[in-house]
């Protein structure tokens, strides 16, 4: 278990952080550090004030979502490469699988060769059933709805460290699933590259 740092605050107002949100498809090599790791996971599904909220909102606040980070070789300095599950209630990573698996990732979302530049990849799956049990088929659209808050919070996050990202949905479920290393239940909706941005 690697435990992450607590979230830092930025000092870009919102309104300016809307302004530069965008979609980049081209990244360099330079390595993100951990502090902006734990930023951009802490965005994107962390627990606020020591819970049971998180950082988006959830019907029945059941949060059917599940978030791996897909790191590369020398992404950062203080973890391996490896796919790592992100544990939102105590802060920290859980390996799931060792060895940089972007090029992989890459192919399994149609051949997308940018993601493999990018430092580090996010994914956000779901488990439909834990929201269907109460809400029937209308769990998965609410499953898909806080998909896209997480996102959203991700991709702000970025933009406030300097970082660059871009929302994918065109890839092989089962071509994620088995990369990854996902679980049975869990579908994946969203592979989100993050890093700097390659400047023309």
């Amino acid at each position: 278990m690697i435990k992450l740092k607590d979230p830092i605050h930025g000092e870009d107002s919102f309104e300016s952080l809307l302004y530069k949100r965008k979609s980049s498809r081209s990244f360099n090599p330079s390595k993100i550090s951990f502090q902006q790791l734990s930023n951009l996971l802490f965005a994107t599904y962390g627990v606020r004030n020591n819970g049971p909220y998180k950082t988006v909102p959830s019907a029945g606040a059941l949060y059917p979502l599940s978030i791996y980070v897909v790191i590369g070789k020398e992404s950062l300095n203080e973890i391996k490469a490896g796919v790592y599950r992100y544990m939102p209630v105590t802060n920290s990573l859980e390996l799931v699988k060792e060895g940089d698996l972007r090029r992989i990732l890459a192919i399994s979302c149609l051949g997308q060769a940018f993601i493999s530049k990018a430092p580090i990849a996010i994914i956000i799956s779901a488990n439909f059933e834990r929201m269907k049990y109460k809400y029937g088929n209308r769990g998965i659209r609410y499953s898909i709805m806080e998909s896209g808050h997480a996102c959203q919070n991700l991709e702000l996050a970025a933009i406030s460290l300097g970082l660059v990202s871009c929302p994918i949905g065109a890839f092989s479920d089962n071509d994620i699933i088995k990369a990854i290393g996902l679980s049975d239940y869990e579908i994946p909706l969203y592979v989100v590259p993050v890093g700097h941005e390659e400047k023309e």
